[in-house]
């Protein structure tokens, strides 16, 4: 009587490729991820762009404190030490840029020129200039903060 012997395959070697079911669960999870990050990163844009344009505004102010206080300002009062606009920041006329970047310094994240404003500090007496601008979803934005933090039309 002869023994004959079947070879069954191994379970490592059975096995040499996913069955159908598994390639759609695998596309279905990075359908949803996809998603997800399409919802997510728009939404973070904005938040960043908004950071971005919190810094421009006290970088302007910062520049407008360092125009008003320099010692080749040819201003006596104090109102006549402000600038009269951003643009003479950039181009004092008198010293170098305030700008780190120029004119490019007045530009903010949407491309639209930065605003200001004469205001009058706590105190009742001290004018400054308050730097503002908008985002496209409407929130005000200044050296201060976004929203209602900001201060504009206080």
């Amino acid at each position: 009587m002869l023994l004959t012997t079947t070879r069954r395959p191994s379970p490592a070697r059975r096995r040499e490729a996913f069955t159908l079911i598994e390639v759609l669960v695998v596309v279905a999870i990075l359908v949803i991820l996809a998603t997800i990050a399409a919802v997510a990163v728009p939404k973070q844009m904005m938040e960043a762009k908004k950071g971005t344009a919190i810094t421009g505004c006290a970088t302007i102010s910062k520049a407008v404190d360092l125009y008003s206080t320099s010692v080749s300002n040819p201003g006596t009062s104090d109102d006549e030490r402000l600038p009269q606009n951003l643009e003479a920041l950039a181009n004092p006329g008198w010293s170098s840029s305030f700008l780190p970047d120029g004119e490019r310094s007045l530009i903010d994240p949407w491309g639209n020129r930065y605003q200001a404003m004469n205001a009058v500090k706590d105190d009742g007496i001290t004018p400054y200039i308050l730097v503002y601008t908008t985002a496209p979803d409407g929130t005000k934005i200044s050296q201060f903060g976004a929203g209602a933090k900001s201060r504009v039309n206080q």
